[in-house]
């Protein structure tokens, strides 16, 4: 899933703008038979195939010129998030992704990060994956014809104000969502109340309300620089942090089964020694055209869960049996979220910056498989997932 504290470095590649109004024909959701990209400047698609000698999932969303990628190896389950940049190995039609992988606790692995060489098209992925140890291992990967049909929604916006000896200032608005190809209304409520925080959702499209959001924020903008032309003073508020930046992204890491997963990032900068980002994850019925609550998944207490989680989270950082969580924790404790996520072979709970450990530490995510909560998994969701 999306690693956001590299995401201001990322700006603009990672998003932009379309006004195009087409949309994908599809199914209804949960019917579980994708249509045929036709667009090819804007789509969501899923891939399956190898990479390596494993079998992996990918999951792209295309956007114009820029792309957002994850992939899973079908045996493991966990998402891998990739970071879209430009290419100097495999010339001209590939493009450059690098995997960011956790680190443990006071520990840089500079340069063990795999880096991915991929070409993507509706009809097919080829490319290279070079791991930390630089092996090579060929990814070739087919267009899937299952799970919900979905189409991405975006909007952008931005303003230079001149007129400053310094600097001029700028904000940068870039809004980017998924939404079911036949615009379910049940699940324009729930992004426009989770997402872009609309207490009460109207009719309006998703797209709409999106430009309505981005759009505030640069009027926002503007209010903050003329209180500080109204100063007279750019060292109460130097003119260098008012390079205001707002992002939002998403993409599915699971979709199959009825069942969608949705991952949306975050990232904005209003002033300050630096952005906030987060990451939401979104477990959604499509069949049932409902959003999954922990529950739904799973029939377990938190004090069965806690010591769960608390394993999987020394494995994942590398802290050893005995010594305190709080090497990376503000607490000896891992406290329990609900902010969750599935696969076809586990579980994931993320935290946010500064929810349970200091900003440096980025996104906590812990992943616990199936194999270590089957017998709290909920029978129907068993049942769904062929488990």
């Amino acid at each position: 899933m999306k690693k956001l504290f590299f995401l201001a470095t990322l700006v603009p590649a990672l998003f932009f703008s379309c006004k195009d109004t087409d949309k994908k024909s599809g199914t209804p959701p949960g019917n579980d038979s994708l249509p045929v990209v036709q667009n090819t400047d804007r789509y969501y698609m899923q891939y399956q195939g190898t990479i390596g000698d494993q079998p992996a999932t990918m999951h792209v969303v295309k956007f114009g010129t820029t792309y957002d990628v994850n992939y899973t190896y079908d045996n493991e389950g966990q998402p891998a998030d990739l970071l879209f940049q430009k290419d100097s190995l495999l010339q001209n039609d590939s493009l450059f992704f690098a995997e960011y992988a956790p680190r443990p606790a006071n520990q840089d692995l500079e340069g063990a990060d795999a880096e991915l060489h991929l070409v993507i098209r509706p009809e097919g992925i080829t490319g290279l994956k070079i791991t930390g140890n630089k092996q090579q291992q060929q990814v070739q990967l087919l267009p899937v014809k299952s799970g919900t049909a979905f189409t991405p929604a975006g909007y952008i916006d931005s303003i230079k104000i001149s007129g400053f000896k310094k600097d001029t200032p700028s904000a940068f608005s870039s809004l980017l969502l998924l939404e079911p190809a036949t615009q379910e209304s049940w699940y324009t409520a729930l992004l426009k109340k989770n997402i872009l925080a609309v207490q009460k959702p109207d009719s309006a499209s998703l797209e709409t309300t999106m430009t309505q959001f981005g759009r505030s924020f640069i009027e926002n903008f503007r209010d903050d620089i003329d209180t500080m032309k109204a100063a007279g003073d750019e060292e109460e508020a130097p003119v260098s942090m008012m390079h205001y930046d707002q992002q939002i992204s998403s993409n599915l890491i699971y979709n199959n089964n009825g069942y969608a997963v949705l991952s949306v990032g975050n990232y904005a900068y209003t002033g300050g020694a630096h952005g906030m980002y987060g990451q939401t994850m979104i477990c959604l019925d499509m069949q049932q055209k409902k959003e999954l609550a922990l529950d739904s998944v799973l029939k377990i207490d938190s004090a069965t869960l806690q010591p769960i989680l608390e394993r999987h989270f020394r494995g994942r950082y590398k802290i050893a049996d005995g010594k305190p969580l709080t090497d990376i924790l503000f607490e000896d404790r891992l406290a329990l979220t609900d902010n969750f996520y599935f696969t076809s072979r586990g579980i994931g709970f993320v935290y946010q910056p500064y929810e349970v450990a200091a900003y440096a530490f980025g996104l906590i995510d812990v992943w616990v498989p199936y194999t270590d909560l089957k017998p709290y998994l909920q029978p129907e969701f068993v049942q769904r997932m062929h488990l």
